[in-house]
């Protein structure tokens, strides 16, 4: 967020419990693209778009600029506040919103994709997770990749912010088990599973954000669903606790998957792209006078990059 809207978050110890993440300076570009494969992109784009001339206006150019370097097949997206401003950014795409966004925006979650790469079969709005209208739903869909390419349920979330909120989202990680086995039951069947998203993972009054990953790990442990390691250590910035103008890094976006037995272990890693990539995860020195230029006219998250190798194993 620009320096005048900004998060209010602690920060975040890179890496999951058990997990080496990427010491902080490691963080190299994301890489291009593997064929054959499939490019799934998860990023928050920090309430899309905005209005002409208000704190944190969009700099549409540069955003579509930057998806075109990542070169994605499909695009998993949170806090966009109108839908309709998507197309443009993705000429030719087809995309689905959910209805539901929460009390503020509405923030809704969307899926995009290219129709002549994949298909996104049944997509659902999973509810529940609202607890009650308060907050967003999870979104999912069935992304099957043409020629035989990769087959798997495409699950994005965005749950519930900040660490005060973090009691909400232990609620949600139990309905977000939920909405995954009922798509297992009642979409194709297929055990694949990506699970991507804005976790707001950033701890509570009594709890670290190394133990809320843990914790949420232990929560998604009956949907066989294991995190992936995010390279560099962090997916986004904040304004950090001294009130100047260097931004922390933190990572609240996280990736998970289950089954997706074409990649090995050690392939199970995903790309922070943008500011995170470029600053290597280390605190930016940035202000309205000397903007970091990705941070304050896209997003202070970055965008996060999975590669699903091809063919599927699926029989």
């Amino acid at each position: 967020m620009t320096t005048r809207r900004r998060l209010r978050l602690p920060l975040l110890v890179a890496g999951f419990v058990g997990l080496h993440a990427g010491l902080v300076g490691e963080g190299p570009s994301v890489p291009a693209p593997a064929a054959p494969g499939l490019r799934v992109v998860s990023w928050n784009l920090r309430n899309f778009p905005s209005k002409p001339g208000e704190p944190g206006e969009h700099d549409v150019s540069r955003l579509r600029q930057r998806l075109d370097e990542l070169d994605p097949q499909v695009l998993a997206l949170q806090e966009i506040l109108d839908p309709r401003a998507l197309p443009p950014l993705r000429p030719g795409w087809r995309w689905h919103a959910s209805v539901q966004g929460g009390r503020h925006g509405p923030q809704h979650l969307v899926i995009g994709w290219d129709p002549a790469v994949v298909d996104v079969l049944e997509p659902r709005e999973h509810t529940s997770l609202t607890m009650g209208g308060k907050v967003r739903p999870a979104l999912s869909g069935y992304v099957r990749a043409h020629h035989g390419g990769p087959d798997f349920h495409l699950v994005v979330v965005h749950l519930k912010a900040t660490r005060n909120g973090h009691d909400l989202r232990q609620q949600q990680w139990s309905r977000l088990v939920d909405a995954i086995t009922t798509r297992h039951a009642t979409g194709p069947v297929d055990p694949d599973v990506l699970l991507v998203g804005d976790f707001n993972a950033a701890g509570g009054p009594r709890v670290t954000p190394a133990e809320e990953r843990t914790a949420l790990a232990a929560a998604l442990a009956p949907v066989r669903l294991t995190p992936w390691i995010l390279v560099g250590g962090c997916t986004a910035y904040w304004d950090g606790p001294r009130r100047d103008s260097w931004w922390e890094p933190s990572q609240i976006d996280l990736v998970w998957s289950g089954d997706l037995h074409e990649i090995p272990n050690e392939r199970r890693r995903a790309w922070p792209g943008t500011h995170c990539a470029r600053h290597r995860c280390a605190p930016i020195e940035a202000s309205d006078h000397y903007p970091e230029p990705d941070l304050h006219t896209i997003s202070d998250h970055c965008p996060v990059v999975v590669d699903i190798p091809g063919p599927d194993d699926d029989p």
